[in-house]
């Protein structure tokens, strides 16, 4: 079975982006029902201060049902930064799209190259399926510049959303 990102296993992230650390060794695995407490950490952690700017103060124990309500864990993979877990993916595939639907990091572990490698994996992925890539965004986070880099543009607003599109490259 493939990987959202184009395929399982290690793959070189560019870390020196922005401060010049040498490459990292980036592997996904598929989650398990065992990792949602893992899952569940990584959202508060990346996610808190977006929601936050967009709907107010957190409430852990809202936010515990709705992502527990929310989540299998065997549709994730878990990002692992030489060999410890610090992310998570989930990606969707439609008849005539690929979906990001999660990409989570640890707030230690990005603008280090990783979560851009697992986009350009993934937008590989989706030129080798001649499929656009489709995905949603709270607008207060920053992770929608990334998307814009890697070809994806504004298709629509809520208001709290962005839903961006990377199309299908013509030939």
């Amino acid at each position: 079975m493939s990987s959202p990102a184009g395929g399982r296993g290690e793959a070189p992230a560019t870390a020196g982006r922005r401060d010049s650390v040498p490459a990292l060794s980036v592997a996904l695995r598929p989650a398990r029902v065992d990792d949602l407490a893992f899952l569940e950490r990584l959202h508060a952690a990346a996610m808190r201060p977006h929601v936050e700017a967009t709907f107010g103060p957190w409430n852990a124990e809202e936010q515990s049902r709705r992502f527990r309500a929310s989540t299998d864990p065997t549709n994730h993979e878990i990002v692992s930064l030489d060999g410890a877990p610090v992310g998570c993916q989930w990606v969707r595939a439609h008849a005539d799209s690929l979906e990001l639907v999660r990409l989570y990091l640890l707030p230690a572990v990005q603008r280090r190259g990783i979560g851009g490698d697992l986009v350009a994996r993934l937008c590989a992925r989706a030129d080798r399926a001649g499929l656009p890539l489709r995905l949603r965004v709270l607008k207060v986070n920053p992770a929608q510049r990334l998307y814009a880099r890697h070809g994806f543009r504004i298709t629509g607003e809520t208001e709290t959303h962005l839903a961006m599109e990377r199309p299908t490259p013509r030939p």
